[in-house]
Order: structure tokens, then C-alpha cells, then sequence
């Protein structure tokens, strides 16, 4: 199947500016978050991702990518949930998040490595799907992570008040 057009790429491109301000705005800024919320997020976001990557074509590129993703996925997690700094929200049960602009530009890495890898390899290519497969992994387990990490976090922040 040939490359996508000059259209398309136009449209994903502008599609994935969005998603990185958002990222940015998300990552950057001091967020208020609901304590009991976050180890939800955490199972949910895992459980879309092992649905994606089921209906992935299985390769051994597709596991190594995915191995891959999942490591770094829980290294980059465990460092944003430890590097975020909570604070007790103004509600019972609500904290103030404020992430770090290391992991920021880091996701962003991701989110840019993910619109190449759709652009440089054809649909269907065995080593496009696998390192799509690896960027999802990566992707959802870091965010899982850092949500459970930051549950640990607000946990001991809001235990005292209890």
C-alpha cells in the first residue's frame, strides 16, 4: 500500500499539535486530582491497551517492540509519578499534581516517534505494527504507572489529615 498523501499527513500532523499542547498543558500545569480516581485510571488504560495490542498481527518484532515499550513504559511511569510533586487538594480526597518538563518532553518524544513510525511504514508492515505496538505500550504503561505512583504519593500526603 503506498505512503499516506500530503493530505493526510497535513491532517495527522495538525491532529498530533493538538495532542501535544494538550500533553503539555496536562504535564505542565499543577492539576487537581481525585485520590480514589487514579488507580481506576491506572487498570483501565492498561486494560485498552492489552485490547490494542491483541488485535495487533503477532511477530517476534511485535513482542520485542512490546517488551521493549513496557519496560520503558514502567521505568518513564515510576519517574514521573516519583518526580511529580503532590499536595493536599482543597476537597477531602483531592490532590494537587504538578508534573515534571523532563517526562513532558519525553511523552512528546513518544507521541512524535509514533506519527513517524504511521508515515515512514506502510499499513500493515510487519515493523511499523510492531513499533506502533511497543510506542502503545510504552505510552499506557507509563501513564498507568505515574497514576499509581501518584496514588502512593497522595495517599501519605492526605493520610495525615484523615
Amino acid at each position: 500500500m503506498p505512503a499516506p498523501g500530503h493530505d493526510a499527513l497535513l491532517t495527522e500532523a495538525v491532529i498530533y499539535f493538538f495532542v501535544i499542547a494538550l500533553v503539555l498543558r496536562r504535564t505542565l500545569t499543577t492539576q487537581t486530582m481525585r485520590v480514589a480516581n487514579l488507580p481506576i485510571f491506572a487498570v483501565v488504560i492498561v486494560v485498552v491497551l492489552g485490547v490494542f495490542i491483541s488485535r495487533l498481527p503477532a511477530s517476534s518484532y511485535s513482542a520485542i517492540a512490546i517488551a521493549i515499550g513496557v519496560v520503558l513504559g514502567v521505568g518513564l511511569g515510576y519517574l514521573r509519578g516519583r518526580h511529580s510533586v503532590v499536595t493536599a487538594g482543597p476537597r477531602p480526597g483531592t490532590v494537587f499534581v504538578k508534573g515534571s518538563p523532563l517526562l513532558a518532553a519525553i511523552i512528546v518524544v513518544a507521541l512524535l516517534a509514533r506519527l513517524g513510525a504511521r508515515f515512514l511504514f506502510p499499513e500493515g508492515s510487519v515493523v511499523g505494527n510492531a513499533l506502533i505496538g511497543g510506542l502503545l505500550a510504552f505510552a499506557a504503561l507509563s501513564v498507568g504507572v505515574a497514576r499509581m505512583m501518584l496514588y502512593v504519593a497522595a495517599r501519605r500526603v492526605i493520610a495525615p489529615a484523615v
